[in-house]
């Protein structure tokens, strides 16, 4: 595999590719995610029928967690590709392997068609969606900080996590629309396919914008010694760096707290407070856009005042308040409730999130920055992002939201500790 390095994209409409190039493929690959968590309890009655509706949607979020086995293989094979031949040629490929996994599920026949294969296609789509990911973060976030301005770097790398935030009101919305305007029957028989099908018709545009972006500057100045690298050697030089991988890993199993607000929360809300989903994704929608603002503005603090100040003021604020939160939502929980409960986690959550892709590309020099990134990432986020939903189902069900907030509010004190005595200052530091 050659790579072939272009000059550095210069001027607006440069630095505006640039940023929509490197964040799209994010969206895609969150919005396929989110579209799964917000639509599980529809999918479940199609393809993991059961006698008892609540199993259903316990099978039905296992296919979600077992997608994010599929990331740490993703990371371990994809990341020191990017480190190797580019960040532009493995964005390309990461974009269009999320696609095609929606695509699959958009066209996968349901379990009263081909019985058992539904099921299992199902989470085949699944893994190879995770694959895709457990390189797509990674990449991205190394891409546009590289791309970055040092003076403004968190600020001018935000546009990824904002797209998080855009492929989960986008995903909300299309869900909600989906479940509004098709009736009970048509949503059963195909209105569920339609988020799909629209995932992968996305894909396809973001995979010819990523053929044209420019490759970043700090991998062009080391892109002759890098061609010159076996993969196995980049991979083995992670072993120089055991504080900031575990470090990353930390900071990813905050993960959890993000899943449980913007994409279960909702279904978590209707399964205990009765309250219904199309508010509940109204609510959600509305939530989103606060993360959306927060990122960018905690983004751009972080810049004059440091990253490790946000990052240990997002796990505090969680331990204070994720119980008397989670316990608003008991019972008959109304519209504005669920709406206020969301918007101060998503609050929460994008104080960290603004920060977070900057921080991680910080930690490692330009050769391993990729692999240091993704492969404890992928590892964290398949043992605890993707289990969120359904560790969050089972802990209720043995002591309600009491168990949730323990769950949570045990991941805050790690994080805590670890910021206290392991997390460096990055603020300031070259990524040449």
């Amino acid at each position: 595999m050659q790579t072939t390095i272009d000059a550095p994209a210069t001027g607006v409409n440069g630095r505006v590719k640039t940023l929509v190039g490197g964040s799209i493929g994010h969206f895609i690959e969150w919005f396929d995610w989110a579209i799964y968590g917000l639509m599980a309890g529809v999918i479940a009655a199609q393809m993991f029928p059961a006698a008892d509706p609540a199993v259903s949607l316990i099978s039905s979020l296992s296919a979600f967690a077992i997608g994010f086995i599929g990331r740490p293989i993703g990371a371990i094979i994809l990341s020191p590709m990017a480190d190797k031949y580019g960040r532009r040629t493995l964005l390309a490929a990461t974009i269009i392997m999320s696609g095609a996994g929606s695509l699959i599920i958009g066209l996968c026949p349901n379990y009263a068609q081909i019985g058992i294969l539904a099921p299992i296609i199902i989470v085949l789509s699944r893994l190879l969606q995770g694959f895709a990911g457990g390189a797509e973060y990674q990449i991205s976030a190394t891409f546009l900080n590289e791309h970055a301005s040092p003076k403004n770097r968190a600020f001018n790398a935000s546009p990824q996590q904002i797209s998080i935030g855009l492929s989960v009101l986008a995903a909300t919305a299309v869900a909600a629309m989906t479940t509004k305007f098709f009736s009970p029957e048509t949503l059963q028989a195909w209105g569920w396919r339609v988020p799909y099908l629209l995932g992968a018709a996305i894909s396809v545009y973001g995979f010819f914008m990523r053929r044209g972006l420019d490759e970043t500057p700090s991998f062009a100045a080391n892109a002759k010694k890098m061609a010159n690298r076996s993969l196995g050697s980049i991979l083995a030089a992670l072993a120089k760096h055991p504080r900031e991988t575990l470090i990353v890993f930390v900071l990813q199993m905050n993960g959890v707290l993000y899943y449980m607000w913007l994409i279960f929360l909702p279904t978590y809300a209707n399964m205990i407070g009765g309250l219904p989903r199309p508010e509940g994704f109204a609510g959600n929608m509305i939530s989103t856009v606060v993360y959306i603002i927060g990122v960018p503005t905690f983004a751009y603090i972080s810049d004059r005042v440091g990253r490790k100040p946000l990052l240990f003021a997002t796990a505090v604020l969680f331990l204070i308040f994720v119980y008397p939160l989670l316990s608003l939502l008991n019972g008959q929980v109304s519209f504005w409730t669920f709406t206020l409960v969301a918007s101060i986690g998503a609050l929460f959550l994008s104080m960290n999130n603004g920060v977070l892709g900057t921080v991680l590309s910080e930690l490692f020099p330009t050769e391993v920055r990729t692999s240091g990134i993704g492969i404890p990432y992928a590892i964290c986020a398949a043992l605890f992002g993707g289990t969120a939903p359904l560790v969050a189902t089972w802990l209720h069900g043995l002591g309600g939201v009491w168990y949730v907030s323990l769950y949570a509010m045990l991941i805050c004190v790690i994080s805590i500790v670890t910021h206290l005595f392991l997390t460096p200052e990055t603020r300031g530091r070259s990524l040449d």
